[in-house]
C-alpha cells in the first residue's frame, strides 16, 4: 500500500513539473478578472481603482505626467478640429513632430503616379475630418490624436501578463522581470476599438541569492487567482514603457513602400511624484554621437572591456558607459523595417568610420562572424531595431482581441508577433531551469531567429528551419543560425543602397508558390538630411518617411508565380502579394478540416471594393462585412507566421454574413460564387478554435492604425473629409 502510494504521489510530482512554465497570460477572462481584482493602470501607477483615460488623466499625477509628455492639452481649430496653426515648443511628443513635419517638401519622384517628383506636405491630419478640406488626392498624413489619452471614451485595457525572469540577466540587481501590457480602446454609442497605442508597467522580483522560489511560483497553468496569490506578488515598479504608432502614411500617399508609419518610444521612472522620462536600453542618441565624436571612441573602447563583446555576442550587454551616448526618445519606422537606416542607429553613428569598427577583436566570438553582424547585433539591441524586426506592426505582444472592443470581420488571429512566438520556448527553458534550481542558458538569439529547441548553457540552441515568409540569413554572418526549410532558399528582397542587409526572407524555389508569397524586390534608399530651418531635431530618423524603395522586378526567376496575379505595394501590399480567384469549393470550405492537414493557402477575404471609405464609418468591422470580396490568401498559425509587414487576421464568419451583404457586386457582377447558407461554418470554427488565420497586409486590420477612429472628443465617427479640387495633387502649390 505504502508503494502505491508513494509511486501514486511521484506521479502527481512528475505530472506537475512536465507541465510547462507559463511565460504569458493571454486568456481574457483570467485578465479581465486580474484587472478587476487590483490590477487596473490606475492602481498600478498608485492611484485610485480606473481604466478610464479621463479619471487617469484628472486623478493620478503618474499617468498625467506621462500623458503630457506625449502632448499636453492644446485648443483644436475650432473650424477644422486639428492642432492650431502655430504650435508652442514643449507642448509634447506629437505637437511638436506636427510642427517640424508641417510644410515640409518631401523631395523625389516615388513611382509614375508621382506626377511632382515628391510632396508638399502642408498638413498632418488627426483624422477628426468633419468639415475638414484637404487637396485632391486625400491622403494627408495622419497622426495620433493626444486627446486620446484624456477622452471620456477611452481606457487602458490589461491585455497580457508576460514573465521576463530571464531579463535578470540584464538587470543582475533583480531576480527578473514580471510587464503588465496595457492597450489604449475605446467604446462610443456606436462603435469600439482598440488603437496601436501600447504602456508596459514593468515590475521587478528583489533579488535573492537564489531566485529559484519566484521561478517555481510559474509552473504550470495559471489562474487568476493563483497568479494573483503566487507570481504577482513581491513585484516592485521599475519603470513604464511607452510604445505607440505616431504618424501613418496611406499606401496611396507612399506608393512604393505600401504605406509607412513612424512609432514613437520611451521609457519613464518615478521622480519626484511624477513619471519622467529616462534613459532607452542600448539605444544610442545619434544626433549627440554626431555632435560629439568622442563618445563613439568612448564607446568602442567600452566594448572592447572585459566580457562586454562576450555578452554582445550572447545577448545580453547593457550599454551603460555614459548617459550623454543613449537616447531618451527614439522612433521606429515600417514598412521594409529590415533595411532601414531608421531602424538601425548603430549603423548610422558607425557609416564613414569602418577603421574604427574593424579595430574590434571579433575572433573570438562564438556567434558574431562579421563586423557587419558584429554592427547588425547592436543594432536589435536597441528599441527601434528589436521592434521592428520580426515584429507585427511595430509591435511584440498585441493581445487576443477582445469581442468588446473588436468586430468579428476584422481582428487579429494571433497574440503574438513572430518574435514572441519563437521566444516562448527559450524563456520556458530559462524558467524551468531556474526553478530546478539549475543554470539556466542565458543565450538571446537575434530576434529574426526561429524558434529552437533548447539546450543547457554552452550548448547552440538548435534551430526550427525557417518556413517560407520567415527571415533568414547566413553562417557568413551569424554561426548557426537558422536555414529555410526544404524547397526554399534564403533572398534579400530587400536591399539597401547605404548598408548591408544580412537578413532576408525564405521563398519557394523552382516549385509552385502558394497564395500570399511575396512578387517583388527592390532597393531601399535612405534620407539621412534632416532639415535646418526648424529649430532642434529630437531624433536622427525623425523625417525618414522621406526613404525611397525602388522596384528591382520579380523575386522569382522560374515561374514559381504561374497562375497566380500580383498586386503592387501601392495596393497596400509591401512587396506585393500573390493571391488568385477561389474556386467554389474553396469559397465553401469543402473538405477543409484543419485536425487533418492546414493547407498552405485557403479562400479568404481581401480588402475589398471601399476598403477605407469604411475608415469614415465608424465602424469599419461592420461596412467590411458589407462588402465582402474572397480570395486565396496564405494561412497563418502559432507555428506558420506571416511575412515581415503582414499580420494574421482571423477568418470571419462567412457563413452567417446576411446573403445580400455576401451577394454584392462590381461592374453589374457578383464578387462571390457562392451564398453564406452553402460555406462550411463547422470547418471555420474549427479553424478559429486551432489559431488558424490568413495573411494581410498589417493597415488592413483598423485596430493597427490610428486612423479611421472616431473622434476622442465627441465620439463621433470622421466622416469623409470635403475635398479642394482646385489644389494641386500631393499639395504641391
Amino acid at each position: 500500500m505504502r508503494w502505491m502510494i508513494a509511486c501514486a504521489a511521484a506521479l502527481i510530482a512528475h505530472t506537475a513539473a512536465a507541465e510547462p512554465a507559463t511565460v504569458n497570460v493571454l486568456d481574457i477572462p483570467t485578465l479581465n478578472a486580474l484587472e478587476n481584482g487590483g490590477f487596473t493602470l490606475g492602481e498600478q501607477l498608485g492611484g485610485p481603482r480606473t481604466s478610464a483615460t479621463s479619471d487617469l488623466y484628472a486623478r493620478n499625477a503618474f499617468y498625467k505626467s506621462l500623458a503630457d509628455t506625449v502632448g499636453r492639452p492644446l485648443p483644436h481649430d475650432g473650424r477644422t478640429d486639428q492642432l492650431p496653426q502655430v504650435i508652442p515648443v514643449g507642448m509634447g511628443d506629437i505637437p511638436e513632430m506636427v510642427r517640424l513635419i508641417r510644410n515640409f517638401e518631401d523631395r523625389g519622384k516615388r513611382s509614375a503616379n508621382d506626377t511632382k517628383g515628391g510632396y508638399f506636405i502642408r498638413h498632418l491630419s488627426n483624422n477628426s475630418q468633419y468639415p475638414y478640406t484637404i487637396e485632391n488626392d486625400g491622403d494627408e498624413p495622419r497622426h495620433f490624436d493626444q486627446r486620446w489619452l484624456a477622452s471620456p471614451f477611452g481606457a487602458m485595457k490589461l491585455i497580457a501578463i508576460v514573465n521576463r525572469m530571464d531579463r535578470a540577466d540584464m538587470d543582475p540587481a533583480s531576480c527578473g522581470e514580471v510587464r503588465f501590457i496595457y492597450r489604449l480602446a475605446y467604446r462610443t454609442q456606436n462603435s469600439s476599438s482598440s488603437l496601436p497605442f501600447f504602456l508596459n508597467v514593468v515590475r521587478v522580483y528583489p533579488k535573492q541569492p537564489d531566485c529559484s522560489a519566484f521561478a517555481r511560483r510559474w509552473r504550470g497553468n495559471q489562474t487568476a487567482a493563483s497568479l494573483k496569490n503566487g507570481a504577482l506578488r513581491d513585484l516592485a515598479l521599475k519603470q513604464i514603457e511607452l510604445n505607440f504608432q505616431s504618424l501613418r502614411f496611406t499606401s496611396g500617399y507612399m506608393h512604393d513602400f505600401g504605406g509607412q508609419a513612424m512609432y514613437m518610444q520611451r521609457i519613464f521612472r518615478a521622480e519626484a511624484g511624477r513619471l519622467a522620462p529616462v534613459t532607452l536600453e542600448n539605444t544610442p542618441d545619434v544626433l549627440a554621437v554626431q555632435r560629439n565624436p568622442e563618445l563613439l571612441d568612448r564607446f568602442v573602447a567600452f566594448l572592447k572591456q572585459g566580457t562586454n563583446l562576450a555578452k554582445l555576442d550572447n545577448g545580453t550587454l547593457v550599454v551603460d558607459f555614459a548617459p550623454a551616448f543613449l537616447a531618451k526618445f527614439a522612433v521606429s519606422w515600417s514598412t521594409l523595417g529590415r533595411a532601414r537606416l531608421a531602424n538601425k542607429p548603430y549603423s548610422a553613428v558607425f557609416a564613414g568610420k569602418r577603421a574604427l569598427l574593424e579595430s574590434i577583436n571579433i575572433r573570438g566570438l562564438k556567434y558574431i562572424k562579421s563586423h557587419d553582424a558584429l554592427v547588425e547585433r547592436l543594432n536589435n539591441l536597441t528599441c527601434m531595431g528589436c521592434h521592428q524586426t520580426s515584429g507585427t506592426a511595430g509591435f511584440h505582444m498585441l493581445g487576443y482581441a477582445d469581442d468588446r472592443t473588436s468586430h468579428q470581420f476584422n481582428r487579429q488571429q494571433l497574440p503574438l508577433s513572430p518574435h514572441a512566438y519563437a521566444e516562448i520556448a527559450r524563456r520556458q527553458a530559462y524558467v524551468e531551469a531556474l526553478a530546478a534550481g539549475a543554470k539556466p542558458n542565458t543565450f538571446r538569439p537575434h530576434s529574426a531567429f526561429s524558434a529552437a529547441v533548447w539546450t543547457p548553457p554552452g550548448l547552440a540552441p538548435a534551430f526550427k528551419s525557417a518556413t517560407v515568409g520567415e527571415m533568414c540569413t547566413t553562417p557568413a554572418a551569424f554561426a548557426g543560425a537558422p536555414v529555410c526549410v526544404n524547397g526554399a532558399v534564403c533572398q534579400r528582397t530587400v536591399t539597401s543602397r547605404a548598408e548591408p542587409v544580412l537578413f532576408g526572407e525564405c521563398v519557394i524555389a523552382g516549385r509552385q508558390a502558394s497564395a500570399g508569397a511575396v512578387c517583388w524586390k527592390g532597393e531601399v534608399s535612405d534620407a539621412a538630411a534632416i532639415p535646418r530651418d526648424r529649430g532642434p531635431i529630437p531624433a536622427y530618423n525623425l523625417f525618414a518617411f522621406q526613404d525611397k524603395w525602388k522596384f528591382g522586378g520579380s523575386a522569382y526567376g522560374r515561374g514559381e508565380l504561374s497562375g497566380l496575379r500580383c498586386v503592387l505595394p501601392q495596393s497596400g501590399a509591401p512587396l506585393g502579394r500573390a493571391s488568385r480567384d477561389c474556386t467554389l469549393a474553396e469559397e465553401n470550405f469543402t473538405d477543409v478540416n484543419p485536425g487533418l492537414r492546414v493547407p498552405p493557402h485557403l479562400c479568404a477575404n481581401q480588402g475589398g471594393n471601399g476598403f477605407d471609405l469604411c475608415a469614415a464609418t465608424g465602424n469599419s468591422g461592420a461596412c467590411l462585412e458589407a462588402r465582402v470580396v474572397r480570395g486565396t490568401l496564405d494561412t497563418c498559425s502559432p507555428s506558420r507566421t506571416c511575412r515581415e509587414d503582414y499580420i494574421c487576421q482571423k477568418f470571419p464568419n462567412y457563413d452567417k454574413i446576411g446573403a445580400r451583404d455576401y451577394g454584392n457586386t462590381k461592374n453589374g457582377r457578383r464578387v462571390n460564387l457562392s451564398t453564406p447558407d452553402k460555406i462550411n461554418g463547422a470547418a471555420i470554427r474549427a479553424l478559429q478554435q486551432a489559431e488558424v488565420g490568413f495573411c494581410v497586409p498589417t493597415y488592413f486590420l483598423f485596430n493597427m492604425r490610428l486612423d479611421g477612429h472616431p473622434s476622442p472628443a465627441t465620439g463621433q465617427p470622421p466622416g469623409q473629409p470635403r475635398i479642394d479640387r482646385t489644389r494641386p495633387v500631393r499639395g504641391y502649390r
